[in-house]
């Protein structure tokens, strides 16, 4: 592999992608959860052994790595990868909702009332499932969990980005 370091990011990406494509579904939103959280967590590992020889690396990440360190966030995301990969899956929260659908039967003028119900019968009144319309950490209920990964993986990319333009 050229660039193991890029390829995580866009491993991190990808199961991004399918966190918003499965978004509905808990089950397959938690697997792609799961990998999305092992990947963004690899980058920097990934980093660190990819330029470790590369003159001036240590020295200029001995600042980032503080950095990482300082920001309450992306300390959350690796707190949960690494609750998610020891103990277990990470807890989120989801906001759902109940659609519900009325038969409306129009019958014409002077239908008999028996042939009304059998016409109101046909198309009863049903329910949806809950629709889930948010998934957020606990920790972080004001933005979704899509939302949150999604600017955790804009800071790690531009570290990388950086990182490739001092030492690629």
């Amino acid at each position: 592999m050229k660039n193991p370091t890029r390829h995580k990011k866009q491993e991190a990406h990808y199961f991004l992608s399918k966190m918003n494509e499965f978004f509905k579904d808990d089950e397959i939103f938690a697997y792609n959860l799961s990998a999305f959280l092992s990947a963004a967590r690899s980058i920097t590992l990934y980093m660190q052994k990819q330029y470790k020889h590369q003159e001036g690396f240590e020295e200029w990440y001995i600042p980032k790595r503080k950095e990482l360190f300082d920001d309450l966030e992306l300390q959350y995301l690796k707190h949960a990868r690494n609750e998610d990969l020891k103990t277990e899956s990470v807890p989120t929260v989801a906001t759902r909702i109940n659609r519900s659908t009325v038969g409306v039967t129009i019958v014409e003028k002077g239908t008999p009332e028996t042939e009304q119900v059998k016409k109101a019968e046909i198309r009863p009144h049903t329910q949806s499932n809950p629709e889930t319309v948010r998934r957020f950490f606990p920790k972080f209920p004001d933005v979704d969990v899509r939302v949150f990964c999604e600017e955790q993986l804009i800071k790690l990319t531009r570290i990388v980005k950086e990182c490739e333009d001092l030492f690629l």
